[in-house]
């Protein structure tokens, strides 16, 4: 996640960065870390009203509104976008898609929700955003997101940056592995053919701390 720049994915390198040593994305294993408990502490207290439909160039950016809280801290969402293929990989696995609910507390930390979505059956509110979609212009929707996070979301937490330039650390990630997304071949097919490949390179871990819950 980030903010897009017209980047060029096949040009990674030479992207500006002064970044340190907790870049995102990174390799998730079921064995890394120990288990924390049986499920991220993650409370959606209002749930994500999607209300403006953007080109951010690279992807889809869906602006919205809602609150939820981690660790009982609460933050804002603010936006939500995709990326395809996952940047994330979990044991050994890359899924279609991988969509970033971006929030932000009020003195400026940022949380990132990732959720993978595999082929399978059509999205709906995936396929609302495509037929709203302009790429020359802002389009309104109104569109709750109450069925894409779990009651009881498993996976991974960790401290890591911004997935694009300028590639800002102290980012905040859960990543939610028991989620039921599904995007269709056709959407798959619509999303490629809009925009190119824009996942990160994985990034190394470099000690950090990476924590499990409910990943067995």
């Amino acid at each position: 996640m980030g903010v897009s720049l017209m980047l060029n994915y096949r040009e990674q390198a030479s992207w500006p960065n002064a970044f340190g040593q907790q870049q995102s994305p990174i390799r998730l294993s079921s064995t890394l870390g120990a288990n924390e408990g049986p499920s991220l502490p993650i409370m959606v207290k209002r749930s994500p009203l999607l209300t403006t439909v953007t080109n951010d160039q690279t992807t889809i950016k869906v602006i919205g509104n809602g609150t939820t809280q981690f660790f009982n801290r609460p933050s804002a969402f603010q936006q939500v976008h995709f990326h395809v293929p996952a940047e994330h990989v979990v044991d050994g696995h890359q899924a279609a898609m991988e969509i970033h609910l971006v929030h932000e507390t009020g003195i400026g930390q940022k949380t990132v929700v990732a959720l993978f979505a595999e082929l399978g059956a059509n999205n709906q509110p995936l396929q609302r955003l495509i037929d709203a979609f302009d790429a020359a212009a802002a389009v309104p929707v109104n569109l709750p997101l109450t069925d894409w996070l779990p009651q009881t979301p498993r996976g991974f937490h960790y401290l890591g940056s911004l997935t694009t330039p300028p590639l800002s650390e102290g980012v905040e990630w859960f990543v939610i592995t028991n989620v039921a997304v599904t995007l269709s071949q056709d959407q798959l097919d619509w999303w490629q053919a809009h925009f190119p490949a824009n996942n990160r390179a994985l990034q190394p871990l470099n000690e950090r701390i990476v924590e499990r819950y409910g990943v067995k």
